[in-house]
């Protein structure tokens, strides 16, 4: 075989998405109930009798159901093999007609542009189910969400200045930061996820938690005032370094993802998969 066959690796692509069809519809319909915990939030004094809407707590409910969005996208790198439980799963796995590589860019995919996709999908559902809910409730507020719910997403929320001493530039820097923390995040879970075999969720949200404590440490210790760091334009070309820096470690992250599913064996270590 050669390394990369696009025909062979849509022919992967469309296997692996007839497979994982069920578990994808109960990800999404757990998703979208999700979803409907912060919209009924905010629905709820409605559904009780008040009649001044406040459309301020509904772009609040948004902003939760982005939150959640965000953190369903870091943390479902954790299920990249999670169809390799058994002997008989990682059997039918690795004997698929395609390269390591291939059936590596299937699944890399499936919990990065898959999931994007899918929780996109699951709160157009969500919003749907609560307009109709207003529509039948009789609660004046049939307004869609969802343009406000991407642009919370991929802009900057806030259209007013952060503060008047910040400039684009700066404001730009905190969302490359952002993302890079984010795909940091997200490769850590797709690393957790390949080379354990048990409680790889528990596991790497252990880490998470200790070197979010470990960060926090070292701040608070740190003389330098937090505040007036971030709030300063002059550090933006420091938040695109670091920003820089947790882009290539995802990158590495996933690179060494892929190196152990190659070393992946059918019996494998008891805790990871070597």
């Amino acid at each position: 075989m050669s390394n990369f066959d696009i025909r062979r690796f849509a022919k992967t692509a469309r296997w692996q998405c007839g497979m994982s069809l069920k578990s994808v519809l109960s990800f999404a319909a757990g998703l979208s109930f999700g979803y409907l915990f912060p919209m009924f939030g905010w629905l709820y004094p409605y559904l009780k009798g008040a009649k001044a809407l406040d459309e301020g707590r509904l772009m609040h409910s948004v902003e939760l159901c982005t939150v959640v969005y965000m953190v369903v996208i870091v943390i479902a790198g954790t299920w990249i093999f999670a169809d390799m439980g058994t002997k008989a799963q990682r059997i039918k796995v690795k004997m698929l007609p395609a390269t390591d590589l291939e059936k590596y860019i299937v699944r890399w995919l499936g919990v990065t542009l898959g999931t994007m996709v899918v929780g996109m999908v699951s709160y157009c559902v969500a919003d749907a189910l609560r307009m109709l809910t207003c529509l039948v409730a009789g609660v004046d507020c049939l307004q869609c969400t969802i343009p406000d719910f991407i642009r919370l997403l991929f802009t900057n929320g806030d259209d007013t200045p952060v503060n008047q001493i910040n400039s684009a530039a700066f404001n730009q820097g905190i969302y490359f930061l952002a993302t890079g923390w984010v795909m940091w995040a997200q490769s850590l879970y797709v690393l957790g996820g390949t080379l354990l075999r048990r409680y790889q969720f528990v596991t790497t949200t252990a880490v998470h938690i200790v070197l979010f404590l470990i960060m926090s440490i070292f701040i608070s210790s740190s003389p330098v005032d937090v505040e007036l760091t971030v709030r300063s334009s002059d550090n933006s070309t420091t938040f695109y370094a670091v920003g820089a820096l947790l882009m290539a470690v995802a990158v590495a992250n996933w690179w060494l993802s892929y190196r152990v599913f190659r070393r992946m064996q059918v019996v494998n270590n008891k805790w990871i998969n070597l």
